[in-house]
C-alpha cells in the first residue's frame, strides 16, 4: 500500500536533528519499516494505535501484535498503527522537547488516534503502561477521561485476565483471542462515531462503553463493576452497575484457527530484534494442563491450522520479508498432529534456501530428538528440554509425566546426533517442593552432561535457566501463595554450591522480581496507586535488571500504604471469592479445585485428546 505523507514534516525535522543523535539505537524511533501500512487518517473512518509497553525490538517479535495489525488495515475503513515504550535515553529527550508519543507509521501522536491498544504479555510492564499514557498526553484514568475525553484505552493479552491492578486505567480490557473481537470493537466504534460524533467525554463516553461491554464477546469495562472488601483484605463481592452487564465476562474465543486471518507479510524491523524471523502459529492452546501454566489454561481449546495452510504462509511470508528463518510457534508445537510431515515438507522445500526452521523446547523423547534433527539440516544450535524439576515426584504434583530415563535416553540421543549444547529449564518453590527435590535437580543437571561420555568420552555442556515459580491466576494453583523471598535466596545458593563443574552454566531470575511479579499477578485494584507511586519514584521497564530497583517498589507500596506480602504470600480458601473471578477463561473453578486436589495427592491427569473430556469447561462451552 503506497504511505501517506508525514504527520507533520516540522516534527520529522524535530526527531532527526535534535532527538535521535543523542539516543541509542535510533532505528527504534523512525518507522519506514518494509511491509509497515500507513493509511490517510482524514479517509479513515477509525483509527487504532496498537502500544506496545516494551522496548521495540521486544515488542517487533511478539505475534499477537502483528495478527492485530494485519487484521485492521484489512479494513479500508479503519487503520492500526504501531507504538513502542520508548527507552529511558529517548524518553528523557521527548520530554524534555516536548515530543509526545507518536506512531511509527504517519508520526502521529498518539492522543490523536480514536483508541490506543495496550498488549498485556507481562505483570512487569505495569509502569510502562502509565508512562506512555503521560508521555502521549492522555489522561492516565478513565475517571479522567470521563472528565476530560481522550481516545479509548483498550487492552488485552494474557495478563487481561488478571488485569485488576491497572483496572483504573483502562476503559476496556479484552479477554481472549484479540481478532475475535477487534474488528468488533472498531465496527461499534465506527457506528457510533456516525451518530453521535466523536468519542467525547462524560455520559455519551459512558454510553460507547455501555454498548461495547454488551455487544462484543469478551469486553470487560472496569469502571462498571465494583468491588468490596472484608476486613482481613479479600474480596468480598464484585458487582455490576447494569443488569445486562456479563458477569463473569466469557473470552473471545477464534473457533477455526485455519480460517483466521494470518499475516504473511509482517512489518520487517530496521534493527535486530529479541525474534528476528518468520513466525508459523501451528496450534493454539494446550491439553498437557501442566498446573502451573496459565498459558494452558486461557488458551483452551487447542486448535490447529491445517498443513496446507502453514506452508503457503511459509512460501509467502519469506517472500514478502527476505527473512532467514522458519519458527515453528505454539505451547506444545511437538503436539501438532502432523509435525513430522510439516518438518519433513518444510525442511525439503527451504533447504536450498539456507532457510533454517526453529522449534521451542521440545518434548523429552527421543523422537523429538529425531524432529529437531529435520529441523536443523541448515543450522544446528542448542537444544533444549524443560524437565522443571529434578525429581519426578514432583513433576507428579505439578502435572508432567516425565521419568529421568526418559530425559537422559533423549539427551544420549542428542550427543550421538551431533549435539555439543544442551539447555534445559526448571523451576523453583513449587508446591510441596523439599530438599530432596533441589539435590534431584543438581544430579539430574550432572546427569544430563555425564551423558555425553557414552558417545565421545567428554562431558557435555549444559545451560540451566531456573525460574522462580510464582502462582497465577485461573490455574490450579492460584489458591496457593509464593514462597518466602529468603527461601528462594537460599534454594539459590544450595544449587550454586552443589553445581560446580565448568561444563555447566546456570541462570537464575531474580526472585526480587518474580516476587513483585506474584504481587500484581495475584493483585487487585487497591495496588493501582502504588504504580503511580512507582512511576513517580522513577519506576520503568522493571523487567529489564538494570532498570529493576526492589527498593524503588517498597518505598511505593509505603507510600501508598498497602502490604505487598499479603498478595504475594496469601493462601486462598476454594470458597474465596478471587479478585479475577468475574473474568473468565472458560475453564470450570471445579475443575481447577479437582486439579489442585489431585496435584497434592500427586496423581496426575492425561491428556484429554488421549483419556477423554475431563469437563475443563473450554471445549464445550460457546
Amino acid at each position: 500500500m503506497e504511505t501517506s505523507p508525514v504527520h507533520s514534516e516540522e516534527f520529522v525535522a524535530v526527531l532527526e536533528s535534535e532527538l535521535l543523535p543523542l539516543v541509542q539505537k535510533p532505528g527504534r524511533y523512525i518507522g519506514g519499516e518494509l511491509n509497515r501500512i500507513a493509511k490517510d487518517h482524514a479517509a479513515l473512518d477509525v483509527t487504532l494505535a496498537l502500544a506496545f509497553p516494551d522496548v521495540y525490538e521486544v515488542g517487533m517479535s511478539h505475534l499477537g501484535f502483528k495478527i492485530l495489525y494485519d487484521v485492521v488495515n484489512r479494513l479500508d475503513w479503519a487503520c492500526a498503527e504501531r507504538a513502542y515504550a520508548p527507552w529511558p535515553d529517548m524518553e528523557e529527550r521527548m520530554r524534555e522537547r516536548g515530543v509526545p508519543l507518536y506512531s511509527l507509521e504517519t508520526f502521529t501522536p498518539l492522543a490523536d488516534f480514536d483508541l490506543i491498544g495496550f498488549s498485556l504479555q507481562y505483570e512487569l510492564c505495569a509502569t510502562n503502561v502509565l508512562r506512555m499514557l503521560d508521555l502521549a498526553g492522555v489522561p492516565r484514568t478513565s475517571d479522567e477521561r470521563l472528565e476530560r475525553g481522550g481516545p479509548l484505552i483498550v487492552a488485552g493479552g494474557p495478563c487481561a485476565f488478571s488485569c485488576e491492578p491497572l483496572a483504573p486505567y483502562f476503559d476496556a480490557v479484552v479477554l481472549g483471542d484479540g481478532e475475535a473481537a477487534i474488528v468488533e470493537i472498531l465496527e461499534a466504534v465506527r457506528a457510533w462515531k456516525r451518530s453521535n460524533g466523536p468519542i467525547r467525554d462524560g455520559e455519551a463516553r459512558r454510553e460507547l462503553l455501555h454498548r461495547l461491554a454488551t455487544t462484543v464477546g469478551g469486553m470487560y469495562v472496569p469502571q462498571f463493576y465494583h468491588v468490596t472488601y472484608r476486613e482481613n483484605g479479600e474480596v468480598e463481592t464484585i458487582v455490576r452497575d447494569f443488569d445486562d452487564l456479563p458477569l463473569p465476562v466469557k473470552r473471545a474465543v477464534v473457533r477455526d484457527l485455519d480460517a483466521a486471518p494470518y499475516p504473511t507479510a509482517p512489518v520487517v524491523p530496521l534493527i535486530n530484534v529479541v525474534h528476528d524471523r518468520a513466525v508459523l502459529e501451528v496450534m493454539r492452546g494446550c491439553t498437557r494442563g501442566c498446573r502451573f501454566c496459565q498459558a494452558g489454561m486461557i488458551y483452551r481449546p487447542t486448535r490447529e491450522r491445517r498443513m496446507g495452510t502453514l506452508l503457503d504462509q511459509a512460501r509467502r511470508t519469506l517472500r514478502a520479508t527476505g527473512l532467514e528463518e522458519v519458527s515453528l510457534a505454539s505451547l506444545s508445537t511437538g503436539d501438532y498432529s502432523q509435525i513430522r510431515e510439516l518438518v519433513t515438507a518444510l525442511a525439503d522445500e527451504l533447504e536450498a534456501d539456507a532457510t533454517s526452521i526453529s522449534l521451542p523446547s521440545l518434548r523429552v523423547d527421543t523422537y523429538s530428538v529425531a524432529l529437531a534433527e529435520q529441523v536443523s539440516r541448515i543450522k544446528r544450535t542448542g537444544i533444549t528440554f524443560a524437565p522443571e524439576t529434578g525429581s519426578e515426584r514432583l513433576r507428579a504434583v505439578i502435572n508432567k509425566p516425565l521419568r529421568d530415563k526418559d530425559l537422559i535416553e533423549a539427551v544420549t540421543e542428542a550427543y550421538r546426533r551431533g549435539w555439543n549444547l544442551v539447555k534445559l529449564y526448571f523451576m523453583i518453590g513449587l508446591p510441596t517442593e523439599t530438599r530432596e527435590d533441589l539435590e534431584a535437580i543438581a544430579a539430574l543437571i550432572a546427569r544430563v552432561s555425564e551423558a555425553r561420555k557414552a558417545h565421545d568420552g567428554r562431558r557435555g555442556a549444559v545451560n540451566v535457566a531456573v525460574s522462580c515459580f510464582v502462582p497465577k491466576a485461573h490455574t490450579p494453583f492460584q489458591w496457593l501463595g509464593f514462597r518466602p523471598l529468603a527461601e528462594f535466596e537460599e534454594k539459590i545458593r544450595m544449587l550454586r554450591d552443589r553445581v560446580r563443574s565448568k561444563a555447566i552454566k546456570l541462570r537464575f531470575h531474580d526472585p526480587h522480581r518474580s516476587y513483585l511479579e506474584a504481587v500484581f499477578a495475584r493483585g487487585d485494584r487497591r495496588l493501582a496507586p502504588v504504580v503511580a507511586e512507582a512511576v513517580r519514584l522513577g519506576a520503568r521497564f522493571d523487567d529489564w535488571s538494570e532498570h529493576f530497583s526492589a527498593e524503588r517498589w517498597r518505598r511505593a507500596f509505603d507510600a501508598a500504604g498497602v502490604d505487598p506480602d499479603a498478595y504475594a504470600y496469601r493462601a486462598f480458601a476454594p470458597e474465596a471469592t478471587l479478585a479475577w473471578e468475574h473474568l473468565s477463561p472458560r475453564v470450570a473453578k471445579a475443575y481447577l479445585l479437582d486439579e489442585l486436589e489431585r496435584a497434592r495427592r500427586g496423581e496426575l491427569t492425561g491428556d484429554c485428546r488421549e483419556v477423554g473430556c475431563l469437563a475443563c469447561g473450554s471445549v464445550c462451552e460457546a
